[in-house]
Formats: C-alpha cells, sequence, structure tokens
C-alpha cells in the first residue's frame, strides 16, 4: 500500500461539509463535522490538521442523543481539576 493509497481514504472536515451539503442540501459546515468527529472519536490529528476516514462518515452522520452529548461535556476538565492533571502529566513526562 503506498502513501497516495493511504491519504485517499482520507477527508478534512471541510471536504465532508462540503459533500454532505451538495448531496442532501443541508447547510453542513466544517466546524460542525469537527466538533462532532472530535466527539465521537474518529478524528485523526497530523499536526494542526484532522482528518477523518471515509469509513467513518457514516459514524458522523448518526444522530446523538441529548445524553450522549452531556456525558461528553462532562469528561472536559477545567480549571483547577485540569490544572493538577496537567501537571501530573508533565512530570510523569520528565521522569521517563
Amino acid at each position: 500500500m503506498s502513501n497516495d493509497d493511504l491519504l485517499d481514504g482520507l477527508l478534512t472536515p471541510d471536504e465532508i461539509a462540503r459533500r454532505i451539503t451538495a448531496s442532501s442540501g443541508v447547510k453542513m459546515t466544517a466546524r460542525t463535522v469537527w466538533e462532532k468527529a472530535r466527539r465521537i472519536g474518529v478524528a485523526k490529528k497530523i499536526g494542526r490538521a484532522m482528518l477523518i476516514a471515509v469509513e467513518d462518515i457514516p459514524a458522523l452522520l448518526k444522530e446523538e442523543t441529548k445524553t450522549e452529548r452531556r456525558e461528553f461535556r462532562s469528561r472536559i476538565r477545567t480549571g483547577a481539576a485540569a490544572l493538577a492533571e496537567l501537571q501530573r502529566a508533565r512530570k510523569k513526562r520528565a521522569r521517563a
């Protein structure tokens, strides 16, 4: 499998949004695609660029329940808890 074959199966959120808009007529933004791909765990990041596999597009189109969205938000850490977790990770990395 060459590098070109590997990259043919990956699309940017902008490309996916454009395809969804063209095929369904529903206005879809790249930001919406990016957020959902990140939330459901199908996003692949290379540097600052996000890529999504063509096989994962059906998962992006699946409707989420309010409960699923709430669960994701509850896992996001902010404030003092996030800072403490970051400090622990830095100490662990420094020891390694």
